[in-house]
């Protein structure tokens, strides 16, 4: 457990090597888990196996972070900016006093991408500490939201209620069987992966989710009507300040995706200010083994196979500059 500098609690978990350290982050209603869900489907585990020191990191409110730096709950009270602005980078300063190295790697899905966005592009030395910047289905731009996203976040803004328990509807969706299960099942697989083995989806329901908070959900709002990835206040434009990125940056993007859609996740590396940077669309057309969804990145059934080595490949050029 880390305190941070507003008060607030982060848990890291550590798979420890001697190699290089990488700081590994989850999205939004989630936790460590949609990376270290089991062994097989574990970037945590595989980074591992490959000789890097990784720490999967739980933000605020999430995971096993439920309680702040004072031992009361995390329950609600701050935004999306709160992790990239304080989170972060109380990780950040954590893991190069623990392990003595210089810099650490990213690597970011979803929102985790989007908040590692956030201290790379404005957070004061991030180009000091950071060795690599990886963005997993991270949408920055929302100029054209389909319709279906526009409605849920545009409605979600105005929500009262300071917490949404989807961690509770992820273990009650675990617990349903016949009928009901297979249509939430079918629902999910429609908006949120498409390549994961029905027997596991159970589990991932339960062990994946966290709570939405009400500070989440109007900063997306405002997002969506701003057309691109701001702060809470809609004073600072977090794409344009992407500009300001200049260690090695891979923005991966799920062919299939439908929360982070290709268009949205491509300004992450279009507006990278990094020299060495890479875009990589998952999907059938460019050789993978599916279109990949948005949980199939961190989770789906060829990840191990396809994204994790991709990832690994570029943490390696990364640490060693003489490396094509």
């Amino acid at each position: 457990t880390v305190a941070t500098d507003d008060g607030a609690a982060i848990v890291l978990n550590r798979r420890r090597a001697a190699g290089p350290p990488v700081i590994i982050v989850h999205g939004i209603s989630s936790n460590h888990h949609c990376w270290d869900l089991t062994p097989e489907r574990s970037l945590a585990v595989y980074l591992q196996e490959q000789g890097f020191d990784a720490w999967l990191l739980d933000l605020r409110g999430h995971g096993d972070a439920t309680l702040d730096a004072s031992g009361k709950r995390q329950w609600a009270g701050w935004s999306i900016d709160h992790y990239g602005r304080h989170d972060v980078p109380a990780a950040v300063d954590y893991v190069l006093r623990q392990t003595g190295s210089e810099r650490v790697a990213y690597v970011g899905h979803s929102l985790g991408g989007m908040v590692g966005a956030i201290y790379a592009g404005t957070h004061p030395g991030a180009n000091d500490k950071l060795s690599a910047l990886i963005a997993v289905g991270s949408p920055m731009d929302f100029s054209d939201p389909d319709p279906v996203v526009w409605s849920a976040l545009t409605t979600a803004g105005f929500t009262w209620i300071p917490v949404i328990p989807s961690d509770l509807g992820g273990k009650v969706a675990a617990m349903l069987d016949g009928e009901t299960r297979t249509a939430v099942e079918r629902w999910a697989q429609d908006l949120l992966f498409t390549d994961i083995r029905p027997d596991l989806v159970g589990e991932m329901y339960s062990r994946v989710a966290s709570p939405l908070t009400r500070g989440e959900l109007k900063q997306l709002s405002l997002v969506t009507h701003e057309g691109v990835f701001v702060d809470a206040a809609g004073e600072v434009d977090y794409v344009q300040a992407l500009g300001n990125v200049q260690v090695p940056t891979l923005v991966i993007s799920g062919r299939g995706d439908q929360i982070a859609p290709v268009d949205r996740v491509y300004a992450y590396y279009s507006f990278s200010g990094a020299e060495q940077k890479r875009f990589v669309v998952a999907g059938r057309a460019q050789g993978f083994a599916a279109d990949y969804g948005h949980l199939d990145l961190p989770l789906g059934d060829h990840a191990r196979e396809e994204i994790y080595p991709l990832i690994g490949d570029w943490l390696r050029s990364s640490a060693s500059p003489e490396s094509p």
